[in-house]
């Protein structure tokens, strides 16, 4: 069941990227504090609101949306080693627009599950109702996938954030993959052939792979290349550096046989200044990598080993959601409002640069 999450009204402002006082914000949200709430709590459904009203144009109907086509910008999120953060940063990435008011699509290409445990989503059993993507990479069909819509789970209410989760079971579709001809362009071919109900349901979609080189994750990466680029995590230390140089050649073994020409844009997580094998690191980064790393850095922050705990399951899911005043979370939100440009992730009926 969808949940309904909101925010104060310092987090809302951070959110809307709209240079306006508080009381200019509630206007635009356009409805009064609830009766009995000392202080406004926004919702992202206001935020998206809030966007529209400020460029001049009243918030649309999902029935009154210009029928778009188009397969919204896709943010496929690749790394060769586990233990970066990458699933972590997808997710609260993924959690962050849509709390700006985007509708966001999460795709877990990944049988460890992270990513749906984290949005709230239990596969820790083997027989599960869930319907992933496996079951359509597996499809070679042009035609539109009917049963699409039953694979979808709604984390957040108003279709602000919805998942197709993963099992275990994804795996065997890695395993099958192996033996398809041109199994490289299964998610393309997914992505391509939906691409009408994406357009029409949401305005971006964030793919977390599995780490180190797998059909799916080799798949989705070549689907990368409408974007241009895959976004990847890395933790500024020497096995890491070392694996962000093993995907770099990954991307280039990919456009040496198919033409794809995939870039990467690259986070840095776990930033600690302190450590001088950090410092190095970091060096290294910027004299390789430099025109490749986004501008916002995560910083080394507790409150990410906090989204699983078992002692609070009740608060399970994204640092941006359950702890959104924090310097984490500030990060994240960073990392989002500049994916958002680069990507050139929009909404409906807005004009180009409002975003």
């Amino acid at each position: 069941m969808a949940r309904a999450i909101d925010f104060k009204t310092s987090v809302a402002l951070t959110l809307s990227n709209l240079d306006v006082s508080a009381k200019k914000l509630q206007e635009l949200c356009g409805r009064e504090k609830p009766a009995g709430q000392h202080h406004m709590r926004y919702l992202p459904s206001d935020i998206r609101a809030a966007r529209y009203r400020a460029a001049g144009i009243e918030p649309p109907a999902i029935s009154q949306l210009p029928l778009i086509t188009k397969l919204p910008p896709v943010i496929v999120t690749r790394m060769t080693k586990g233990g970066v953060g990458k699933t972590s940063i997808s997710v609260n990435v993924a959690a962050a627009m849509s709390m700006m008011g985007y509708r966001v699509l999460m795709i877990d290409a990944d049988p460890q599950a992270s990513a749906s445990n984290l949005l709230g989503i239990e596969t820790a059993v083997y027989d599960t109702d869930i319907l992933h993507i496996g079951h359509f990479l597996r499809k070679s069909t042009s035609s539109p996938d009917e049963d699409l819509s039953s694979a979808i789970k709604h984390i957040y209410q108003d279709g602000l954030l919805d998942l197709i989760p993963s099992d275990i079971t994804l795996a065997e579709t890695d395993a099958s993959l192996v033996a398809v001809m041109s199994s490289h362009t299964r998610a393309e071919l997914f992505l391509n052939r939906n691409s009408t109900f994406f357009a029409q349901h949401y305005d971006v979609i964030v793919v977390d792979t599995a780490p180190g080189t797998t059909p799916i994750g080799l798949a989705f990466s070549f689907a990368a290349k409408q974007s241009g680029k895959v976004l990847t995590v890395v933790e500024p230390e020497g096995s890491c550096l070392r694996a962000l140089d093993s995907l770099a050649s990954n991307l280039a073994e990919i456009k040496a046989v198919t033409g794809a020409n995939i870039g990467m844009e690259v986070v840095i997580n776990k930033y600690h200044p302190s450590l001088k094998h950090v410092r190095e690191s970091m060096g290294f980064l910027y004299s390789k990598y430099g025109s490749m790393l986004n501008d916002s850095i995560i910083p080394q922050f507790s409150g990410f080993a906090r989204q699983l705990s078992p002692a609070a399951k009740e608060d399970t899911g994204p640092l941006v959601e359950f702890e959104s005043s924090s310097v984490g979370a500030a990060a994240v939100i960073d990392v989002a409002k500049s994916l958002i440009r680069s990507y050139g992730i929009t909404m409906p009926g807005l004009p180009a640069g409002e975003e």
